[in-house]
Order: structure tokens, then C-alpha cells, then sequence
């Protein structure tokens, strides 16, 4: 069974509204009470061991992302910003999910795109992306040409968003020429520039604890900032890391959880493909003089072998929080064979539970706790840790 059928047992998604916005007419109780059954009838009917805590309510329930888009598209002749070419949304998309500093850019933005003078500029546009905080925003600018008109209007309009009230403290340009509904896309020409700053940052921070951490304006970072105590505190609650153990954190990043939570341990050990995540993670180390290890590399079933086979620790407990999709195909075995004390497996995409707790079953671990957090209010997504024990 699929998480979103075992949604529409108990609630029918709105014929109208904005993609992946289905429960913004729901009171928020009302919608936590729905992913609590839909979530337990999951459990059941996919055989998983246990059952579900409570879900951990976001302290937002609207107004919460950090990170928001918007494609920049011509209709009849007449500018848009919306989700996608195909939604029908006219001017300026609004979304219940993003806080009213990001419409407001939003609107700011369309004004001045609408003018004449930033034609070559607006034609030149696939998305606007606005990153940041509560307290401040980024906005990114992802064109699909680049030539010296473009530029010369991307820093025209760089300077009226500084003389601007809107708290932006940093623009920058994304160079994507394949037009992606990817909006930060991978896949460019090699000799291609692929990212300009206009003025400001171009890291963004975060806080926990005592601790400011850096990460780049174009890599993964929670879009709830609301949710990132609850986050860190459940992590904590479930691991209860002992001094005498090594935190081994998989798809670190920029190291929220290597760093929220690798006091409590002896040392951390931190890996990650993306390669300016690492490094801001290394710099975080360097800066507060903390001896906590991070490698880059992909988390494949042939590194876990080979790279991370000489990283081994007598007191071992592992994190892993793998995107959506889940993690590669033999990397759940590989990983059990390095017979960790504890395993805190991050699931953002619900409905691959099922398939990767079965792999850590057959690998001889079983499910101990099931803490599911409502890191997406409004949508029919939840984030859940599953901790494991041989």
C-alpha cells in the first residue's frame, strides 16, 4: 500500500488548489489526526514491525518553507510566475506554505520584470528561488542564457532589490540552459558558468545550539526551519549516544546532525557526495576546533565497501538520512555488515519504508521505534525515524 492511498481511506485531496497543497483548507489538528490513521493502516498493511508514536506537530503549520520557486513563464503574451506552465495560475502564485516575506519578493519582482526595460532579462528566466531563514532571504535568479544583456539587467535589478524594504541580503545567478523543472539542475554543460553572485553571501547559515553552521546557497538544507529542534532532539532521544561510540552520519551535508548531536558521541565520522556541503562541514569543524572527520563520496554498495571499509570503529552507531528515493541498491546490506550498535534511518519518503526496513531485517536488525515528524504541514508527506537494533 502507497502512503497516499492510505491518505484517501480517510481524507479526499480538494479538486482545486495548489499542487501539493492538499490539506491547506484542513484545520491542522483535523490533518494530523488523518496522517496518525493513514500512517498506522500504512504499518499494517505493509507487515512493518511495531507501530507508530505520535506524529511531532510542526511548531508553523503554514509559513514554514524556507525554501520556495516559482517558474517564470510568458502566457498570451503576459508574464507569470507560477508552480509550472501548466497549473493555470496567472501574475504571482501564492502558496500557504511560504512565509509573506517570499510573496512579497515575489510581487516586488513581477512589478519590475514587467517593465520593458527587463524584457531581455524576463525572457531569459526559467525560476526565481528565494533560500534563506525566518530573519533573512536569498533570492536566486536561474536564467538559460547568459549573455552581457542579461547581465547587465540582473545587476540593475540586484541594485533596486538592495534599495528595496525587503530583507534580501544576497542575490545570485544559476546558470541552467536546459530549461529543467529541476530548479538547481545538475546536468549542465561542462564549460558552462554555472553560478555568479550579484552581491551579498554566498553561504547561508543556520544555528544550533552554540553552533552557526554554513551551507551553499545551492545545497540541501531542511525547508522547515521550524521543525529542526524537534528534529535534532528526537535524533538525540533515539540514538542516546554514548561517549564511547563514533557517530557515523551518512548523507551528512553540511553536518546538522553531525554537529547537533556529536557531543554526546566519542567522534563523528561524516560522508557526503555533494561536494560544497563537505567542505562547509570541514570548515564548521576547523572553525570550532572540533576533531570530527567528513569524507565526500556517493554512498553506493561499492563504497561502503571500499572507501569506508577502512573507516572502522569498535563502537560504531549510524545515521542515515537518504533523499526521498531512498538509498541505492546494496548499500542497506553493506552498511549492516559493518555490525553497527544502532541504526537511526531518516525516511523522507514514506513509502519506501517498507522495502528498506525489510533490507535491514534480512541483514538481522529489527525495528525498535517508529517516530514519524510533520516536516511538511498541508501536504500528504511526513518525515519519520525508525531506529534499529541487532
Amino acid at each position: 500500500m502507497k502512503f497516499a492511498d492510505a491518505l484517501r481511506s480517510f481524507f479526499t485531496p480538494p479538486v482545486l488548489g495548489n499542487p501539493g497543497e492538499e490539506f491547506a483548507g484542513t484545520g491542522y489538528e483535523r490533518e494530523l489526526e488523518i496522517k496518525q490513521k493513514a500512517l498506522e493502516l500504512f504499518w499494517q498493511k505493509n507487515g512493518i514491525q511495531g507501530k507508530p508514536e505520535l506524529i511531532i506537530r510542526s511548531p508553523l503549520s503554514e509559513g514554514y518553507r524556507t525554501t520556495s520557486r516559482r517558474r517564470v513563464f510568458f502566457s498570451s503574451g503576459k508574464l507569470h510566475f507560477g508552480f509550472s506552465e501548466n497549473t493555470g495560475e496567472k501574475g504571482v502564485a501564492f502558496s500557504v506554505l511560504e512565509p509573506d516575506a517570499h510573496f512579497r519578493i515575489y510581487e516586488f519582482l513581477y512589478e519590475k520584470l514587467n517593465q520593458d526595460s527587463f524584457r531581455a532579462l524576463s525572457q531569459a528566466l526559467n525560476w526565481i528561488i528565494i533560500r534563506g531563514s525566518y530573519q533573512y532571504q536569498t533570492v536566486i535568479f536561474n536564467v538559460h542564457q547568459m549573455n552581457a544583456s542579461v547581465v547587465r539587467k540582473l545587476k540593475q535589478i540586484a541594485e533596486h532589490i538592495q534599495k528595496s524594504p525587503l530583507r534580501v541580503t544576497a542575490a545570485h545567478v544559476y546558470f541552467d540552459p536546459t530549461h529543467s523543472d529541476y530548479y538547481l539542475e545538475a546536468s549542465r554543460p561542462a564549460d558552462a558558468l554555472a553560478f555568479k553572485s550579484l552581491y551579498g553571501a554566498k553561504l547561508l547559515s543556520l544555528k544550533t545550539g552554540e553552533i552557526q553552521l554554513k551551507y551553499p546557497v545551492t545545497g540541501f538544507s531542511q525547508i522547515n526551519e521550524s521543525q529542526i529542534p524537534h528534529l535534532l532532539e528526537t535524533a538525540s532521544r533515539l540514538l542516546q549516544l554514548e561517549k564511547s561510540e563514533t557517530l557515523l552520519d551518512l548523507y551528512c551535508g553540511y553536518g546538522l546532525f553531525s554537529f547537533g548531536l556529536g557531543k554526546l558521541a566519542k567522534s563523528v565520522c561524516g560522508v557526503e557526495w555533494e561536494g560544497a556541503s563537505i567542505e562547509c562541514a570541514k570548515a564548521s569543524a576547523r572553525h570550532y576546533k572540533l576533531n570530527y572527520e567528513f569524507i565526500a563520496g556517493r554512498i553506493q554498495e561499492s563504497f561502503v565497501k571500499t572507501t569506508l571499509s577502512g573507516k572502522r570503529f569498535p563502537a560504531e552507531v549510524q545515521l542515515l538520512d537518504p533523499p526521498r528515493q531512498g538509498s541505492l541498491e546494496g548499500v542497506i546490506p553493506a552498511l549492516a555488515a559493518r555490525a553497527p550498535k544502532r541504526v537511526l534511518h531518516i525516511f523522507c519518503g514514506t513509502d519506501v519504508i517498507p522495502s528498506e526496513l525489510k533490507q535491514w531485517e534480512r541483514a538481522g536488525y529489527r525495528v525498535q521505534k517508529a517516530v514519524p515528524l510533520d516536516l511538511f504541514p498541508r501536504t500528504m508527506h511526513l518525515e519519520t525515524m525508525v531506529l534499529l537494533t541487532k
